[in-house]
């Protein structure tokens, strides 16, 4: 595989993609007390820049492909569910490496404050293009324990209302939602997996993001 060429950041650049304490506590203190949180602005605007570049990169080189529904062998396409395109984030260059360092540091710091025992994660781009969208689901079942907080990042400058999109999170029991979300640049959602119906309504104009599980390896009980 061919390494897609990214910029190279500034001292300045690489350090605006840490995490602030400030964050970092706004999130701890959301998921312990709600389970969910939404920061503005997590992402400076110019790692937001170099992520989507890196995005658009990988689409141009047609390494995304069409979202399904289910892992493995309950693996399934269904378009009435869920229509985005995704790619996995391998750590094929500096951006992605970038992101990563970012995840672990948010890892790190939220296991030690909540205990929650995650060791591992994967992450994934997704576009919807016009007229695409993902139907209300979980990303865990209760007792699961696999996938334990997800996050969305939002990579989508000037967006605005009648673009659609949004972000819907819904309590577990009940359909009047709890938050709904317009998709802004450097905006991250984050919630328990196990505990939060979700969905992405029908974009209007071609939207961005980003997903992040935080998960506890296939046999491994957190201490």
């Amino acid at each position: 595989m061919n390494p897609i060429l990214t910029p190279e950041l500034e001292p300045e650049a690489q350090s605006a993609t840490l995490i602030s304490q400030q964050d970092i506590d706004t999130i701890c203190s959301a998921l312990y007390q709600d389970g969910w949180g939404v920061i503005e602005n997590f992402l400076s605007a110019p790692f937001v820049d170099l992520l989507k570049t890196d995005l658009l990169a990988l689409d141009e080189q047609e390494k995304f492909h069409k979202a399904g529904i289910g892992r493995e062998l309950d693996f399934v396409r269904r378009e009435d569910i869920r229509s985005d395109r995704i790619c996995w984030l391998d750590n094929i260059n500096e951006t992605q490496n970038l992101f990563m360092q970012m995840l672990n540091q948010l890892m790190t710091a939220v296991n030690r404050r909540l205990f929650l025992g995650m060791n591992h994660y994967e992450a994934m781009y997704a576009i919807y293009e016009p007229g695409q969208f993902y139907k209300k689901h979980v990303d865990s079942f209760k007792g699961q324990r696999n996938r334990i907080m997800t996050l969305v990042f939002y990579l989508n400058h000037d967006w605005t209302a009648e673009k659609g999109g949004e972000f819907v999170l819904y309590p577990e029991e009940g359909e009047e939602p709890i938050t709904t979300l317009q998709p802004k640049a450097g905006t991250v959602a984050a919630f328990l997996s196990e505990e939060f119906p979700h969905e992405v309504l029908t974009a209007h104009d071609t939207r961005y993001s980003i997903a992040v599980w935080f998960r506890i390896r296939d046999g491994e009980i957190p201490l």
